[in-house]
């Protein structure tokens, strides 16, 4: 058996280098194609759904009239899933509008799933707290799946996710009202 020599090492590390850098921009270059594809999805979605538009305020004379722009999480998610490529779902949206879109590394991306999304953003939406972070008000099981018929999920599967959210203590449902519970981040 032949020794490699230190010299032909580094010629062998050299090599695998190079190897490295391709890959590593190959791997960029992927990436970044499909952050493309998914911002493609993510703006054909907001076209029709994701702000709600509301009346602020009006003047004493009815001349004038406030109109605000709010982020309708529930509304953008529910449209967001339909316009994702397969595998991919939304995995929250925060209070500023940013979205965190998950590869479920499966081809397809359950119905069950896509619908947990979109109950999980209803719960978000309607959830306010105090300063303390201590919940002011949170939404009924029927305002919950109410909504989520109304953004287009069968009512028998909304029932079954958000039982089955409770389940994995991502929301906790205590005398028909629904808390994000300690999960409720992470999924």
């Amino acid at each position: 058996m032949s020794e490699e020599t230190t010299h032909e090492r580094m010629q062998r590390y050299e090599v695998l280098a190079e190897k490295e850098r391709e890959f590593r921009k190959q791997k960029t270059t992927v990436l970044d194609d499909v952050g493309e594809e998914l911002i493609d999805a993510v703006e054909q979605a907001i076209e029709g759904a994701g702000v709600a538009i509301e009346v602020d305020s009006t003047s004493r004379d009815g001349t004038h009239q406030t109109l605000r722009a709010r982020l309708d999480r529930a509304a953008l998610v529910a449209a967001v899933t339909t316009h994702l490529p397969d595998g991919f779902v939304v995995e929250h949206v925060n209070d500023d509008g940013t979205l965190t879109v998950q590869w479920d590394e499966r081809e397809g991306v359950s119905e069950g799933r896509r619908a947990a999304a979109v109950l999980k953003a209803i719960v978000a939406e309607e959830t306010t707290t105090d300063r303390d972070g201590l919940f002011v008000e949170v939404p009924t099981r029927e305002q919950v799946v109410t909504r989520a018929t109304a953004l287009g999920i069968d009512e028998d599967l909304a029932e079954r996710r958000l039982a089955h959210l409770s389940d994995m203590d991502v929301v906790d449902v205590v005398e028909d009202e629904v808390y994000p519970d300690r999960n409720f981040s992470k999924f």
